[in-house]
């Protein structure tokens, strides 16, 4: 052999040794697309032999259900390398990742095509796990939280408010600003602590400043503390300020769109500095903080407006996190209604229970306060009801006539018979009529129908519901 042939036959053997090692699977067609080569992990992926597909056309294979589509037609009308999801039909099906290059000539015509085949299979049983494994860190959260000491209750049976909680729970571990949004009483300031308990700083202070309960007037000197003499009525000896008790814990600013847009750039400052001057001091100190604020208001509608600064806003919401309301969370409320119930009974030392259809009527109103609102009704109802079963006539007033308000209100989701809508109607009238009323004379009077049409109706309701 000559020493041509004998590189030839090197370099042969160097490119069959790269192909076969490959763990990804490769084949080489020539210009229209006609298999030239093919390597054995790629036999292992479909099952068939080399004789079988060599000298036979990638669109072939296409039509006999082989491959669900023919990348190299497309390489071959495009010029082009092109990467496409496919599904390949061996002994099992498979879904595959194939990569094509054309390889042209020099008169830019396709001579070969190569072609690398990826299985998905590996990487997507790595992608359920990673799920699976996300999944279980998920369900240990409440774990986590009792390991780590958290004293608080957070009611979290909603799906909206378990994701809430696991964002929260990830977000502890990093010391990012976060902005909490949401209306009043939706509970930002238990998500604040929430954070806070499961960060690393939980030894550390949990500072609170409610930015609308403190006079403007006050505002600077409470937040950023004085020294002394620095205006008439100051302390002898000065004040720390809140946010420097914050020291090396968080500092939670509630209602931060009430803060006045004076202290804004004041606040900012702090915020990109960490650094603190008190009022009437030449020397500012260093400080360490992570800080969580919460808004009722839109802040991006406040920083169109000109109410408050875009830069501060921009700071803040590092992080944000929208707490829906409660009546976007309906399968909150009978948890929260029981927590409530438990902690004012020991407060009061009571034995209060509430009724089946008292919890419906929890369920179905529409909480514009939020928690809070519910938490106040829950211990107004154990403070001021008599019986220790508490029904919907206990309920407030106010409660109850909001859902009348609302009980003329049918939503209707398709077209149906008349007859079949006004059927349904008085089924569910006549089952309501007698889970409230005490007697059929009771229940015809409350419809302003005859005791007879009641008692022939309610058998037929009960006839319908057993069948």
């Amino acid at each position: 052999m000559t020493n041509n042939d004998n590189e030839l036959e090197f370099i042969k053997e160097q490119l069959n040794a790269i192909l076969e090692s490959s763990y990804d699977g490769i084949y080489i067609t020539d210009g229209e697309g006609r298999f030239l080569n093919i390597n054995n992990r790629l036999l292992e992926m479909t099952g068939y032999k080399k004789e079988d597909v060599i000298g036979t056309h990638a669109q072939d294979l296409a039509k006999t259900g082989i491959i669900n589509k023919s990348i190299v037609e497309m390489v071959i009308q495009k010029k082009e390398r092109i990467t496409i999801n496919q599904t390949l039909k061996g002994k099992t099906i498979k879904e595959i990742m194939v990569t094509a290059t054309p390889i042209l000539d020099e008169k830019g015509k396709i001579k070969y095509i190569v072609a690398n085949v990826r299985d998905m299979t590996d990487l997507i049983y790595l992608e359920n796990e990673c799920k699976k494994i996300q999944s279980l860190s998920e369900q240990y959260y409440l774990e986590l939280m009792k390991e780590r000491g958290y004293s608080g209750k957070v009611i979290a049976e909603s799906e909206e408010m378990r994701k809430i909680m696991q964002l929260a729970y990830r977000v502890a571990q990093v010391d990012s600003n976060v902005l909490l949004e949401g209306e009043s009483g939706t509970g930002k300031e238990v998500i604040a602590r929430f954070i806070h308990e499961m960060s690393p700083r939980n030894k550390a202070p949990f500072i609170s400043i409610n930015c609308a309960g403190i006079p403007e007037s006050l505002l600077d000197a409470e937040l950023f503390g004085y020294e002394e003499g620095a205006f008439t009525g100051a302390r002898k000896r000065g004040k720390v300020g809140l946010i420097e008790l914050a020291d090396g814990g968080t500092l939670f600013l509630d209602e931060l769109n009430s803060l006045p847009i004076g202290l804004q750039g004041k606040l900012l400052r702090v915020i990109e500095t960490f650094e603190i001057r008190r009022l009437g001091s030449e020397k500012s100190k260093k400080i360490n903080f992570r800080l969580i604020a919460s808004t009722n208001k839109n802040l991006k509608e406040l920083v169109d407006k000109g109410l408050f600064r875009k830069d501060l806003y921009f700071r803040v919401n590092t992080v944000p996190i929208i707490l829906p309301p409660l009546r976007e969370r309906k399968k909150d409320i009978i948890p929260l209604a029981i927590h409530y119930l438990q902690y004012f009974n020991k407060k009061y030392n009571s034995r209060k229970d509430l009724s089946i259809n008292t919890f419906k009527y929890l369920e179905a109103y529409n909480w514009p306060g939020n928690v809070r609102e519910l938490k106040n009704v829950i211990e107004r109802l154990v403070v001021m009801t008599e019986n220790d079963v508490i029904t919907e006539k206990d309920l407030p007033t106010e409660l109850i006539d909001s859902l009348s308000n609302d009980k003329f209100q049918i939503i209707i989701r398709d077209i149906v018979p008349l007859k079949e809508l006004i059927d349904e109607a008085e089924t569910k009238l006549i089952k309501l009529a007698m889970e409230h009323c005490h007697s059929t004379r009771e229940a015809a009077k409350a419809l302003k129908i005859s005791q007879t049409s009641i008692v022939r109706k309610y058998k037929k309701v009960r006839e319908k519901l057993e069948t």
